[in-house]
């Protein structure tokens, strides 16, 4: 985003009101625009091509005040809306479930203050968030919530990593007060459904018992996760 000020001046002005005055407007541009959602919170500041300067040391003379703001937090803001926007809905607790953990930890303030270089997950933490993922469980709209959502980024945010993975979550609560993780009670079943967007469901094979040692009884509950990290450039 490039806005160019112009500031009509009197010589009554001093230098230092001069500066003073073209810091307030740069901050008012930028409150602007994160207040209309067109930027994000999170951010750094250049003087000048410096970090670290205050606008008020701005030169008058062709200076510039660069502010450089998180595509990470745009992105998981926009990715925290998608997943609640496609998700299936009854009681509305599915819904409610979509979380932010910033390094692994439960992000409790607004989405757009996430700091750059920090590892964001999306994910639900309802018990059965695997199974709609995964196509499991049969849902009146599309499956695969987290990869679908994935698979949309790419365009939106082409400086944002997405990628999909199965999370193990340290502890809290769901939208139904449940414990978090879910510890497996039984065997996770294999349903044999399968979905396409072309297709809609189908069934591939009968349903079976998982033999797989992560999915038996008195396991912890791997959690589909959207993981979003800047990629180096």
């Amino acid at each position: 985003m490039h806005r160019q000020i112009a500031i009509n001046t009197t010589a009554a002005l001093s230098s230092p009101a001069l500066h003073a005055l073209v810091a307030q407007e740069s901050r008012s541009l930028r409150d602007d625009a994160i207040h209309q959602g067109l930027a994000s919170g999170a951010y750094t500041t250049r003087v000048d091509g410096q970090l670290g300067r205050l606008e008020e040391e701005v030169r008058l003379d062709g200076g510039i005040i660069t502010y450089v703001f998180s595509d990470l937090a745009q992105a998981a803001n926009w990715a925290l809306s998608e997943c609640r926007k496609r998700s299936p809905v009854k009681s509305g607790a599915f819904r409610k479930s979509w979380t932010i953990l910033v390094d692994e930890k439960e992000w409790t303030q607004p989405a757009a203050k996430i700091p750059t270089g920090s590892t964001v997950w999306i994910v639900n933490t309802m018990p059965y968030a695997r199974k709609i993922d995964v196509g499991g469980q049969k849902v009146r709209v599309d499956p695969k919530i987290v990869e679908s959502v994935r698979s949309s980024m790419g365009s939106r945010f082409p400086s944002v990593k997405a990628e999909r993975g199965f999370q193990a979550l340290k502890g809290g609560r769901d939208a139904r007060g449940g414990a978090v993780p879910y510890i497996l009670k039984s065997a996770g079943i294999a349903s044999g459904l399968s979905w396409t967007k072309k297709a809609g469901w189908s069934r591939k094979h009968k349903a079976y018992a998982s033999r797989r040692p992560d999915r038996q009884a008195g396991q912890q509950m791997r959690y589909p996760t959207l993981i979003l990290t800047e990629r180096i450039s």
